[in-house]
């Protein structure tokens, strides 16, 4: 998912990362008028994963309401150095990606990835990064995941170990949601392997 610096009415700092978009992560799309530039973002489906906006501190009266602060990096005060510019927005990035680590929903769950705990209805559930792993995996599949895909994809072990390994780490996983959330549900399993629906 490619991240997008949106630039509001600041055409010499568009003109720089044009010039050196080869060095650059980031897409820069430029703006003239603050309602285009809204617009903009409404259409775009992965704003809140992946985009920033850049304004002058003079413009923040004006976009006040219509855009998310924590989307918006302020212009420095003159003089500043590029690099600078540079690191502030990708502090902004980062903190997008860890705040959307926050809370996935898998079922009626909140899982926290940041944190490694799974959460319901105010009870908390510390996870190991491994059963993290595990729930995310089985989230995104749409049919049973066999014990040597898990194996093999989760685990990243080779055939030569024994698939009892495997099915004992979920055999806990699903013990502990039980005894915490009394759910039997949160991992099925069938004949052709565990899933999450």
């Amino acid at each position: 998912m490619t991240q997008k610096l949106y630039i509001l009415n600041i055409p010499e700092i568009e003109k720089i990362f044009n010039e050196i978009k080869e060095y650059i992560t980031f897409e820069v799309l430029g703006f003239k008028k603050i309602k285009d530039l809204v617009e903009k973002l409404k259409n775009d489906k992965d704003i809140s994963l992946n985009s920033i906006v850049l304004i002058d501190k003079k413009d923040a009266k004006s976009i006040e309401g219509k855009i998310d602060e924590n989307k918006i990096c302020y212009l420095p005060n003159l003089p500043f150095k590029i690099l600078y510019l540079l690191e502030q927005i990708n502090v902004k990035f980062i903190q997008q990606v860890y705040i959307s680590q926050s809370d996935i929903n898998v079922k009626n769950y909140a899982l926290d990835l940041n944190a490694r705990i799974l959460k319901k209805n105010n009870q908390e559930l510390k996870l190991t990064e491994r059963e993290i792993e595990a729930i995310i995996f089985l989230q995104n599949k749409n049919e049973p995941v066999s014990v040597e895909k898990l194996q093999k994809e989760v685990w990243k072990y080779g055939e030569d170990l024994e698939t009892h390994t495997v099915e004992t780490h979920i055999y806990r996983l699903r013990k502990k949601i039980k005894d915490k959330f009394n759910d039997n549900n949160f991992i099925l399993s069938e004949k052709k392997g565990y899933f999450i629906k």
